[in-house]
């Protein structure tokens, strides 16, 4: 999953050299680069590619701190959607 979420910000930013650079320890926001249109973009991916539902109004900003808390983050949405 960390790897599907690397490829998915270096897809939006629109630069292969980001996906070499991004590691599970990686801040999405600092050192992904994205803006908030890009953003809105990549929580839209993250929802269609996982089958899941982030509601932006109630997200915590800290859960982008690195790749590994997002996934995280990702792995309990579908655990909740499929109970």
């Amino acid at each position: 999953m960390q790897e599907q979420i690397i490829v998915m910000i270096s897809e939006i930013k629109d630069d292969a050299e980001l996906a070499n650079s991004l590691n599970e320890h990686s801040n999405i926001m600092e050192d992904g680069g994205l803006d908030s249109l890009q953003l809105i973009t990549f929580v839209l991916k993250v929802e269609e590619r996982f089958g899941i539902e982030i509601d932006f109004e109630q997200f915590d900003f800290n859960l982008m701190e690195s790749v590994t808390t997002f996934c995280n983050y990702i792995t309990e949405l579908q655990k909740t959607a499929s109970v």
